[in-house]
């Protein structure tokens, strides 16, 4: 099948986190443990085995906070720790909040996220992109993370449409190929410019996605 058959999505799927969000946790965890703020901190951190309970919800914030003030040596007692850690999300980049309000209304969009109850709570409390989505698939609820097949299995079947129909964006390239894998439309994105030239790819430019994306988001 060629690009120009593919059909327009039905339902766009947003990663949060370095796609609508600024995620500047490792920056803070590099200075907190005194590492350098690159490839092998954040292979560190996705590997760990208190950020893969805590996001399953297999474990709840104190565990968390004590098994990775433990493993990192960090000089913090874990509830100071746990404490900056629900800062370690920056807020939206600038014009996601303004992308998703043109949006909403004209397709069906949700979340899909590999977090935790203490930063999800933070979306809850502060952010204001939520309130734009029908659908909300965050691990730490559903005990699965991205890139588990069953992830995107569980969001297809409780979507309804054919997984073809789904467009999601993602900043990370091997959750961008599972969920290829599984049949969805799927780009990899860092950033809302990013984002914006994926979504422009998929939509006509005269279709009613398409009309809602002619803004600028500085």
């Amino acid at each position: 099948m060629s690009e120009a058959d593919v059909a327009e999505p039905d339902v766009i799927l947003f990663d949060l986190g370095g796609v609508l969000m600024d995620f500047g946790g490792l920056e803070r965890l590099a200075e907190l443990s005194g590492e350098d703020d690159g490839p092998g901190l954040r292979s560190r951190w996705i590997a760990s085995e208190w950020v893969h309970a805590f996001e399953r919800g297999g474990c709840g914030a104190d565990a968390f906070a004590r098994g990775v003030v433990n493993d990192w040596q960090l000089g913090l007692s874990p509830s100071e720790f746990l404490a900056d850690f629900a800062r370690w999300s920056a807020g939206p980049y600038a014009g996601s909040l303004e992308l998703l309000r043109s949006l909403n209304g004209v397709v069906p969009m949700g979340c899909l996220s590999n977090t935790n109850r203490v930063q999800w709570q933070r979306h809850l409390d502060h952010w204001g992109l939520v309130q734009h989505f029908e659908w909300t698939f965050t691990s730490h609820e559903l005990g699965i993370m991205k890139p588990d097949p069953a992830m995107f299995r569980h969001v297809i079947r409780t979507i309804g449409t054919t997984p073809d129909r789904l467009l999601f964006l993602d900043d990370s390239e091997e959750h961008v190929q599972a969920a290829r894998a599984s049949g969805m439309q799927a780009e990899h994105t860092q950033g809302l410019p990013e984002v914006l030239k994926a979504l422009r790819s998929h939509f006509a430019a005269d279709s009613r996605v398409g009309r809602a994306l002619r803004f600028d988001p500085a």
